[in-house]
């Protein structure tokens, strides 16, 4: 492989391997669905052929799978637990796209039991993780550096999300807009390339087959618009509230400490029992959702499995349930859109379009919310649907759904999950580092104390002094008056008007921070202002400045131990394994170690090596820092006894 790289260029090399991540994305994606039948079918055959139970008997399906999937959560493969895509967004944040090899296999197993079973869970995101998983497999395989692994992980995202619901320029949005987080054309060529050789292997051995055909739509009326407006307002709030309930549920389920068996019971339960009554909400719900996309269920049975799907999707999820989120914010959008299309239509007969126009913009703007990707969303149930005469509509609802949502909550459905165990991301390879970190580590005391008397020369002279651009004006009893500003110093007309006091011209208000703020809202005050400093009171009285240098600083101090350790710690000692270890471990000069860097180390999965030191030195540990005879490296473990064997492979014993 090294020969390979050093003889082709790597953007050459990079597209040859997104073809490849591509192709396995698209097999991929068919094995999924053949796997999700014969789960669907060997649960039936042991229920109703082995066991003899009534048809009343597909209650214990979900039971069954759900118990299925709980033993290989547990035992096999935590990662693969939820909706797949956080896994996604975790790797490329804080492990440089390196996920474990053996997620790709499970990442299989699990969900195709979940949906067979019965689960009320999407084949998206289970699928996005088969090709992302690929696509770091490869890249560690062929020791690329983090950025093309990472590239290669959206990439193979892009080809799952494209090959499933046949959306090729979809798919390639979601690896950039979700994913990866960029819009930067060396990331559009490789996820787009993906995504088409994805969507074409699918098709090849398939068929090529829209995901959700409908009638020709299209709108009647100028003032459908107005309605495609309130079909997003009323999106955004239900992505709120579908964001929520898959937390509140997973708490709901965590807040006893249950087992994985007990949560399977409950939560399989519940769901059959749903099933039993609404089976058009078991499962992926594409059938159903075509068939109220050609109006053969209408009314009040559209809002009845509104609330059903909703219901059933959090309890599998929160019962442990593994499977995509995707696919059920589509089915909670277009029974949001299609209620408020009939609502409209029995307002305003004969003036609006068909009443399912107005579900396929629910569609595209839950999801748009949800995932705030609403480039993504527009574009997926287009491709899906072939309703492009929809196109404003969705595009108005879904940018209206997705504002109003940003406005209310700040994590995704997506990110939530990681935001509760310390990893706060933004989108992609985006973290939130400053969000966790005040002001107070990065201000610094007033050195120099200026009072609307002193004059505009002592003004300048102290700007002279501190190197600054501006300085910060105070009353005589310390309450914060205002900012003084390099030019407005400088406009004096003559050397006489410096003289002239402070309190003589207009001083710039910037409004002060408090200590206890985060360093997020600092830089936001920043960019809004166009300042290089920003006042920090306490009840009003000036106690400190903070520049964004100072932040800089800052955040570079609080990252010495590098980021990823940082988040790494903070989740296993969030977790709920017993309490951590921390140690300091010999490498010793035999030991199979020395010479290897971290990222390629044999590291037990719940074990974090903090520190490295090397004589009178610290290094900061890195992916890429080689381990040296006689370092001394400080490693945090949870559970604790995954030191031990870590440390006899450290010294070579």
């Amino acid at each position: 492989m090294s020969c390979v790289r050093r003889q082709m260029p790597e953007p050459v090399l990079l597209i040859c391997l997104a073809v490849l991540v591509g192709g396995v994305g698209g097999v991929g994606a068919v094995i999924f669905r053949v796997m999700i039948n014969a789960a669907g079918a060997g649960l039936g055959f042991i229920v109703h052929g082995a066991l003899r139970l009534p048809p009343a008997g597909r209650l214990i399906e979900p039971v069954l799978g759900l118990m299925a999937v709980g033993v290989i959560t547990t035992y096999f493969a935590r990662e693969v637990r939820g909706h797949g895509v956080p896994q996604i967004l975790e790797a490329v944040a804080l492990h440089g796209g390196r996920i474990r090899k053996r997620v790709g296999f499970w990442g299989i197993v699990a969900p195709a039991i979940t949906i067979g079973a019965g689960g009320s869970v999407g084949r998206e995101g289970p699928i996005a993780l088969i090709g992302a998983a690929f696509g770091s497999t490869l890249g560690q395989l062929m020791k690329l550096a983090d950025r093309y692994t990472m590239l290669l992980v959206g990439a193979g995202a892009a080809a799952g999300i494209g090959a499933t619901f046949n959306a090729p320029i979809a798919g390639a949005l979601f690896g950039m807009e979700v994913v990866l987080g960029s819009y930067a054309m060396g990331t559009l060529v490789p996820c787009m390339v993906a995504s088409v050789v994805g969507v074409t292997v699918f098709n090849a051995i398939l068929g090529n087959h829209l995901a959700l055909p409908l009638p020709n739509l299209a709108f009647r009326s100028p003032f459908s618009i107005v309605v495609m407006a309130v079909v997003g307002i009323l999106a955004g709030l239900c992505a709120v509230v579908y964001t929520r309930g898959l937390t509140w549920a997973e708490d709901l389920f965590n807040r006893h400490r249950l087992q994985f068996w007990h949560k399977a019971l409950i939560g399989g339960l519940v769901v059959g029992a749903i099933g039993l009554g609404l089976p058009q909400v078991l499962g992926v719900g594409y059938g159903p959702m075509e068939l109220v996309g050609l109006g053969k269920i209408a009314g009040m049975m559209v809002l009845l499995l509104l609330v059903a799907k909703f219901v059933a999707t959090i309890t599998t999820i929160g019962a442990g349930g593994s499977g995509g989120v995707f696919a059920p914010s589509l089915y909670l959008g277009l029974m949001l859109g299609t209620t408020v299309g009939t609502a409209a239509h029995g307002l305003f007969p004969g003036s609006l379009a068909d009443a399912r126009s107005f579900g396929v913009a629910g569609m595209g703007a839950v999801f748009a919310a949800a995932a705030q990707a609403p480039l993504t969303a527009a574009v997926i149930v287009l491709e899906m649907t072939g309703a492009y005469h929809l196109t404003l509509g969705v595009a108005m609802a879904s940018a209206i759904a997705y504002f109003l949502y940003g406005s209310l909550q700040r994590d995704t459905m997506y990110t939530v999950r990681l935001s509760r165990r310390g990893i706060r991301i933004l989108r992609g390879s985006e973290v939130r580092p400053l969000e966790t970190m005040s002001v107070r580590t990065a201000m610094r005391p007033v050195t120099v104390r200026l009072t609307g008397a002193n004059s505009l020369l002592e003004a300048q002279e102290a700007m002279g002094k501190l190197h600054a651009d501006a300085i910060l004006i105070e009353d005589p009893d310390g309450t914060y008056q205002g900012m003084l500003e390099a030019p407005t110093v400088l406009s004096a007309p003559s050397q006489g008007s410096l003289r002239d006091p402070i309190s003589s011209v207009a001083l710039n208000r910037v409004p002060a921070l408090r200590a206890d703020d985060s360093l997020d809202d600092a830089m936001r005050c920043f960019a809004l202002y166009d300042t290089e400093i920003l006042p920090v009171t306490n009840e009003g009285k000036l106690v400190g400045v903070l520049s964004r240098g100072g932040v800089m600083q800052s955040y570079q101090a609080h990252t010495t131990l590098s980021l990823e350790t940082r988040q790494k710690v903070a989740l296993l000692r969030q977790s709920d394994l017993e309490p951590g270890a921390l140690r300091v471990l010999m490498v010793g000069g035999q030991s199979e170690a020395v010479g290897v860097a971290i990222k390629d180390l044999k590291i037990p999965q719940h074990l974090v090596i903090v520190a490295i030191e090397r004589g009178t030195q610290v290094v900061i540990a890195k992916g890429d820092t080689t381990i040296e005879a006689d370092d001394r490296l400080m490693v945090y473990a949870n559970p604790p006894d995954e030191v031990d064997d870590f440390a006899r492979y450290l010294t070579g014993r």
